[in-house]
């Protein structure tokens, strides 16, 4: 039993109330970052790719399969 006063208990009750801020399924902003750039002016912070995912249809493989996919960034759901 957790005593009702244990502050990493509430942040972790919060955290999983949250929505998560990656898109995955179709409709969904994707929400992804670009991986950090070293030639970034200091203090510089990156914004989310505003991107909406969709379904996309892979034909790499013999067996074609549809994954959702970024309309902008092009990064696959998982």
């Amino acid at each position: 039993m957790r005593h009702p006063l244990d502050g990493n208990a509430i942040a972790v009750d919060a955290h999983h109330d949250l929505p998560d801020p990656i898109g995955c399924e179709e409709g969904e902003t994707c929400g992804r970052y670009d991986p950090p750039d070293e030639d970034a002016p200091r203090g510089w912070k990156p914004k989310p790719c505003q991107g909406v995912m969709e379904y996309h249809e892979n034909d790499d493989h013999d067996v074609p399969t549809v994954w959702p996919r970024c309309d902008t960034c092009d990064k696959i759901g998982e």
